[in-house]
């Protein structure tokens, strides 16, 4: 008996802290002919799984949200979790919300038919069961809602929040002052924000956003499409893939039978762009706009995956976009020859006079050969370098300023960034292989032609309305094809420098040398690869 107990002990254990354990043995799903079979996780859901966990193991809570390819079960799995959490937990409440009533109806159909299913030993008892409500003994229960439906999430308090279809909410700011703030900071609490793509500007894409820069407490988890094995088809003998179907499936690892999926289902749709919004290969296939962007998604996502050594003959150069009125970071991006090698984001307020110090230490510990800064907030900061001896290592760029080719491009900033544009295309290069440096890049769009045959860009401005922010990477990228760089030689490489230090006046000189290692200041995002 004593054995028994023990054994039954570890089995109650083990239901309790392992969900796909629990998943297996006691929960239900619809498989594609409709039939109930045990959940087992595929490759998204146990993904998700898994970086919700290590979130959960770091923070003590989960906070996710997840752009995603359609019907790639990651309704499923938050289901499947938080009925586990009900079921295992006592008084435990996991508020619903959707954009529309009969998704709202389907996800709380989804809770019920888990309950339903679940072996009678460790089935919770029902005491309230309604179209909106569902109850269970142990205190926990289920509450749904439709977004835009008036006060949504005020007036109670929830422990597990799950948000689907969240790029189509309406009312969404009443999200973060109401719904959101219903789920506490407490130990064990949980949301889940989940979506198909719907363009940007709005909740979701914003949040999306933050979340890959490092702001706020959402983590950000993409699934492509080709992560769900049914979607392949098999191939009919006549079979020939396409030059551009190739290229895909060699940039992303495919096989025919997921390429064939893929060329019916576009045929289907219509559209390829309609196809790569429904199902996405990359994050900003989730965000796109019906408009193409000024730098070929194709050839920044064979950039991002190519590493390639630095050239040491090539010189360092640094671009500078500084933080200006409205904008809510400062950005340095490094380019030595075909390889972008990093950048560095700054969310701190400061003034030019720490930010210069902040540029001088990088020049000296990196050994930059030219920063190029914009002018137009970056004046401050390249005057305070001058005065310390970096004159000839600084110079400021106005983007309206005339171009060399003046015959092509309207002005500087059209010029640098049609400049970087043929850089990306010619291939062979290697950019930073992160989504905020791939998204800030992408967000720009098409160049214009204007009526006297001259191109330029989209401002900056009109970006700023779109996307609810400034394509910090992308002006400091670009920054640094704003002028042809020779290499510094060796003497004026390693050279020390005299800076007067203000803080005693006209008082004893100091030297800073490119040994100096520089403090990492706070809401520092730095990334580097060789």
């Amino acid at each position: 008996m004593s054995e028994l107990s023990g054994t039954a002990l570890r089995i109650h254990e083990r239901l309790t802290n392992d969900f796909a354990y629990f998943a297996k043995h006691c929960l239900s799903v619809l498989d594609k002919s409709g039939k109930l079979v045990p959940f087992e996780l595929n490759k998204a859901q146990a993904y998700i799984h898994t970086k919700a966990q290590e979130q959960l193991r770091r923070t003590g809570r989960v906070r996710l949200i997840i752009p995603k390819a359609r019907q790639g079960g990651v309704s499923t799995y938050v289901s499947g979790r938080f009925y586990h959490k009900n079921n295992r937990l006592n008084n435990r409440l996991t508020f619903i919300l959707s954009h529309q009533a009969k998704t709202t109806d389907k996800l709380f159909d989804m809770a019920e038919r888990y309950h339903n299913n679940c072996p009678d030993a460790i089935k919770p008892k029902v005491v309230v069961d309604n179209s909106r409500q569902l109850v269970f003994e142990n205190g926990s229960e289920y509450a749904v809602g439709t977004a835009g439906s008036g006060d949504v999430g005020r007036g109670f308090t929830a422990h597990q929040l799950h948000l689907s279809e969240a790029a189509f909410f309406d009312k969404t700011d009443e999200i973060d002052t109401g719904l959101i703030q219903a789920v506490s900071d407490e130990a064990g609490t949980e949301i889940f924000v989940e979506s198909t793509g719907n363009g940007i500007g709005n909740w979701f894409y914003q949040t999306c956003m933050d979340a890959i820069k490092g702001i706020g407490d959402f983590e950000c988890v993409f699934i492509p499409w080709f992560w769900m094995d049914e979607y392949r088809r098999e191939l009919p003998e006549n079979f020939v893939i396409t030059p551009e179907e190739q290229e895909y499936k060699e940039r992303f690892k495919l096989d025919d039978e997921q390429v064939y999926w893929r060329r019916k289902k576009i045929e289907n749709l219509k559209s390829e762009w309609k196809f790569k919004q429904e199902y996405p290969a990359t994050i900003d296939e989730c965000f796109q706009t019906s408009g193409d962007p000024l730098i070929s998604a194709e050839k920044l996502q064979d950039a991002r995956t190519r590493k390639m050594p630095a050239n040491p003959m090539a010189p360092l150069i640094m671009g500078v976009d500084p933080k200006g009125s409205g904008k809510d970071e400062a950005g340095i991006v490094f380019r030595r020859g075909d390889i972008i090698q990093g950048y560095k984001i700054y969310r701190d307020e400061m003034d030019p006079m720490r930010f210069a110090g902040i540029c001088m230490r990088l020049i000296d510990t990196l050994g930059v050969d030219k920063m190029f800064i914009d002018n137009g907030y970056g004046y401050q900061i390249a005057s305070r370098m001058w005065e310390c001896g970096y004159r000839d290592k600084v110079q400021t760029v106005d983007f309206s300023e005339g171009p060399i080719e003046d015959d092509k491009y309207l002005n500087k900033r059209a010029e640098m960034g049609l400049t970087f544009k043929y850089w990306v295309e010619e291939g062979n290069k290697s950019v930073p292989d992160t989504d905020q440096f791939y998204t800030d890049c992408l967000c720009v769009p098409r160049e214009i032609e204007t009526s006297n045959n001259k191109f330029k860009l989209v401002s900056k401005d009109d970006i700023r309305k779109v996307y609810g922010r400034s394509p910090t990477l992308f002006d400091a990228t670009i920054l640094t094809f704003a002028y042809p760089v020779r290499k510094a030689n060796g003497e004026t490489q390693n050279r020390y420098r005299k800076v007067e230090d203000n803080s005693r006046g006209k008082g004893p000189l100091k030297t800073i040398s490119k040994r100096n290692k520089f403090r990492k200041d706070k809401q520092e995002v730095s990334v580097w690869h060789p």
